[in-house]
């Protein structure tokens, strides 16, 4: 799409249940003062906005502000964020369409003499289900459904400011304004509500991929959309105002419509919903009111439908990522859709209009209470909805800071100014709505996210059949050979440099245990390219693989290869362990960590060390460390994974004859008979097989800088891994992944397999 299709999407976006249903709500509220409160939300989406341009003239992709973080940082906890967005605009689309179930039951049934027998929420229903078939359809055919649809709204609705301005009292206004500007906390609680009638802007940058001249085009369409739709809000509040203090207006109401025993000033108070559908009917007519009735009806279905858009290009990119399951990377085989993440898309919606909107609402003139009698109601959709889309926004401004920080010479099409100043301001102003949005809505956002924290670890954890590890990871060569009995350990190779110590390591430790050598490597393509492309990519790692194999040849050990095509190192090793049943993996790690938090590795060995369901031997190989291993230092505390770090040292002392130091760190308040007792328990291990071993015991108030010193006197240190969970790991950071960075010559971190942990994560997998 160009910039008309663009800018249809961002303002029937913007232009839909907002307008037509906010509108009203806001006034019920606060009155004239409702412009304010849709400045102020638009004031704060415009500071905002800004990072949207600048990301999408960098990233144009499709996936909006998960796309833009997943870009900036290349972490995992990404995923959280496209989480949240991949539910955050389903509940915008369920807001829109539980809206036009509304207003269709008040205005349409009974023009067509619908039953009362026919549920109120039928034609929100039929509704989602052609959404869903006109983006299963094509890009091309939703954009123009999106063209027609917001041009034909935007000219009802100068119809309908033609009829309501003609009437405009300045001395109502001045007056509603007079008793409502002191109300802070209501104008702040209006603006966080009526939020989401701008968050359309984001529905474009969510479809650049889709988008001609994405740099150029994007930042144009939101900034056009953005005014246009602020000067036509303000002046549909105007007369909305008009209309609820016209003793005319009131009057004509009692006439026209069942009050349910309410006066029509209380009326309007309680039903802002329909207030300006109201106030058309009492300007035009009945003629012009079911002409803004239908502008209505179709804004917010082209709203519904932008968000479907912009949703499901969130979960394509997601999947392209890892951070969803790979098949909704697919496109139809003949409609080139991403048709899965549309059919998600609309089945989330489907679930927020049958629990929020039927389930826990209460029937248009029932008075049957709700399930359980709780009641959400469309203020309560739209509020669970703008704390999922803040997020979103809070999020990208806290990646331009980083962007501008860690990549300065970046190509950008467009930059905002004052950074950091602009997204500070924004982000401060984005937790200032977030803050409004009431408890019940902070509440419901954090259950969604928990469960999306849930979600990735069953996901993540399941066990992967030799099938699907197949189809994720195609193997390229194979060369398998030895007994299915003996251990296999898994050496994983991409660069030549590090081969020698790779394969020294892996045939120490498969040596010691009596096992075997398989040794891969892998062909990385990107997300967007097929895997099959990879199988003209694998001259180079043969080669490395033949390098490999020929290093460890006259060691007397079965040694064998393989190479994996797949779109993430870490998939490539998870799933040939799976399917080859290793019982030990040894990676390399350069030890370089410019651009993550010191406690992270990065993703790819965070994954691998998270989820191998074997033990991890994570090598750091600088350029410092020694040719030939004389000595080793063994730091001991005790725990399953130092009886890995020391039977890993007792391989290498095996292998290349070295003196074994076993250390340990007295701080305040240790004993040392007990200290030296807990290192004399390891002893037994060396002495069996002859190799020389030093019990050492050293005071300091500083752990960390007492092993990083004692890492300097020796050739090879070799920790065992904590791997706490995330959050302690965030807080307090990760004691051998700091020694590992900071300390001197090889360095071997050996995190041991728990097999009971390993079977629930397999039977969490399983059952996820």
């Amino acid at each position: 799409m160009g910039l008309t299709g663009a800018l249809a999407l961002g303002i029937g976006t913007m232009i839909a249940a907002g307008i037509f249903v906010l509108s009203g709500l806001a006034v019920s509220m606060v009155g004239a003062v409702a412009i304010l409160s849709f400045v102020l939300a638009g004031l704060v989406v415009t500071l905002t906005a800004a990072a949207y341009a600048e990301f999408a003239s960098i990233y144009p992709e499709s996936g909006g502000e998960y796309a833009y973080v997943a870009n900036t940082f290349d972490s995992n906890l990404t995923y959280l964020l496209g989480w949240t967005m991949i539910l955050g605009y389903p509940a915008s689309a369920a807001f829109y369409l539980t809206s036009f179930s509304d207003w269709f039951y008040h205005f349409i049934h009974p023009v067509f003499g619908i039953p009362e027998t026919i549920p109120f929420w039928v034609s929100g229903l039929v509704m989602i289900a052609l959404l869903v078939a006109v983006n299963f359809k094509g890009t091309k055919e939703s954009t123009l459904f999106q063209i027609v649809f917001t041009a034909t709204k935007v000219v009802l609705l100068i119809i309908f400011l033609y009829g309501g301005l003609r009437a405009m009292e300045p001395s109502v206004v001045m007056a509603s304004i007079e008793r409502n500007i002191g109300d802070l906390a209501g104008i702040g609680t209006t603006s966080a509500l009526v939020f989401i009638t701008f968050f359309g802007f984001s529905a474009i940058a969510a479809s650049s991929e889709d988008i001609r001249s994405p740099g150029r085009t994007v930042p144009r369409a939101i900034y056009i959309s953005m005014a246009v739709v602020t000067v036509l809000y303000a002046l549909v509040v105007l007369v909305v105002v008009v209309a609820v203090n016209d003793p005319a207006f009131l009057t004509f109401l009692s006439e026209r419509v069942d009050l349910g025993g309410l006066d029509a000033a209380e009326y309007v108070t309680g039903h802002g919903e329909v207030a300006m559908g109201l106030a058309a009917q009492y300007y035009l007519g009945d003629v012009g009111f079911y002409v803004i009735i239908v502008g209505a009806l179709i804004s917010m279905v082209s709203a519904a439908n932008a968000t479907i858009i912009a949703g499901s290009r969130v979960k394509l990119a997601m999947a392209r990522r890892d951070h969803l399951p790979r098949h909704f990377r697919d496109l139809h085989p003949r409609l080139r859709t991403p048709h899965k993440t549309v059919l998600l898309t609309g089945g989330i919606i489907l679930f927020y209009v049958v629990v929020f909107g039927i389930l826990f609402a209460r029937a248009p003139g029932s008075e049957a209470p709700p399930l359980f009698g709780l009641e959400v109601g469309l203020s309560g959709i739209a509020q669970y909805a703008n704390y999922l889309l803040l997020c979103g926004l809070i999020t990208v401004n806290i990646a331009l800071i980083w962007s501008r920080r860690t990549k300065p010479d970046l190509e950008r099409g467009f930059r905002v100014p004052f950074v950091p100043v602009i997204p500070i301001l924004a982000i401060l102003a984005n937790l200032g709505l977030l803050l409004n949005l009431g408890v019940k809505a902070l509440v419901l956002g954090i259950l969604a996210q928990a469960v999306g924290v849930l979600f990735w670890f069953f996901w993540r954890a399941r066990p992967v059949s030799s099938r699907i590890a197949e189809e994720e990871t195609p193997t390229a060569v194979a060369e398998y050979a030895g007994h299915p009995s003996e251990e296999r350990i898994l050496v994983a190779i991409s660069n030549p440099a590090h081969i020698a110590r790779l394969m020294r390591t892996g045939m120490a430790v498969a040596r010691d245990r009596g096992g075997q050598l398989l040794v891969m490597s892998a062909v990385i393509v990107p997300d967007q390219t097929p895997l099959s492309e990879g199988r003209g990519q694998v001259s180079e790692q043969r080669k490395l693989l033949e390098e490999a194999i020929g290093f460890a040849e006259g060691s007397g050990l079965t040694v064998t290869g393989t190479i994996r095509i797949a779109h993430r190192v870490a998939d490539a090793v998870l799933n040939t362990i799976d399917q080859h049943d290793c019982d030990a993996v040894i990676v390399g790690w350069r030890g370089e960590t410019h651009h993550r938090r010191d406690i992270i590795l990065g993703s790819n060995l965070d994954d691998i060390l998270d989820f191998a369901p074997c033990d991890v031997l994570v090598e750091r190989i600088g350029e410092q460390a020694a040719a030939e291993v004389s000595s080793i230092l063994v730091p001991v505390a005790g725990g399953p994974h130092s009886d890995l770090s020391v039977a890993v040292a007792r391989s290498m002392a095996r292998e290349t004859g070295a003196r074994v130091v076993l250390y340990r760190v007295l701080r305040p308040g240790d004993e040392e008979p007990a200290s030296r007792e807990a290192l004399e328990a390891f002893k037994d291990a060396f002495v069996e097989v002859g190799i020389d071993v030093e019990l050492r015991l050293e005071a300091s108030d500083n752990v960390e800088d007492a092993l990083v010193a004692a890492t300097e006197k020796v050739d090879l240190t070799v920790l065992g891994a904590t791997r706490e969970p995330l959050i302690s790991r965030l807080v307090a950071g990760d004691l051998p992944e700091a020694i590992a960075r900071r300390g001197s010559g090889m360095i071997i971190m050996a995190r041991r397999n728990i097999p009971g942990r390993s079977r629930i994560r397999r039977w969490l997998r399983t059952t996820a």
